[in-house]
């Protein structure tokens, strides 16, 4: 999660800094209709730009919620688990119950690599344009 802060924490920072571009944009004298169509064209963009920035957010946010929630149904599969395989030690457990759990445990393991498979896609769907329109201007 720390490297989906960062990255928020950096797309937030090169947004601000092309608000304040923008700003300076404006506060410079009108020269042309040309300029001023660009300053209205890059504000159009960062306004854009913030938008998809706070879907983002709010996409990432559900995911982090979801990939919080495996990771909690995670470790009480382990617990069961483990009083299973403890039960099963002294002979008290059932076998078929035991290899259930373990199959539930897999199961979920499962399910939180692929929640953060998601993610990475996610942040990467979103870095993307971004490092298109980077090349571009290069």
């Amino acid at each position: 999660m720390s490297e989906i802060d960062d990255l928020q924490r950096r797309l937030t920072a090169a947004l601000d800094r092309i608000g304040q571009g923008v700003q300076s944009l404006s506060a410079a004298p009108k020269e042309d209709r040309s300029s001023a169509q660009t300053i209205e064209d890059l504000r159009k963009n960062l306004d854009d730009l913030r938008k998809s920035n706070t879907a983002l957010q709010t996409r990432l946010s559900d995911m982090s919620q979801e990939t919080d929630r495996l990771r909690q149904a995670n470790t009480d599969l382990r617990e069961t688990i483990q009083a299973l395989r403890e039960a099963g030690e002294e002979k008290l457990g059932d076998p078929a119950k035991i290899d259930t759990a373990m199959a539930a445990e897999l199961e979920s393991l499962r399910a939180v690599q692929a929640t953060s498979e998601a993610e990475a896609r996610a942040i990467l769907d979103a870095l993307a344009p971004l490092l298109a329109e980077k090349k571009e201007d290069a």
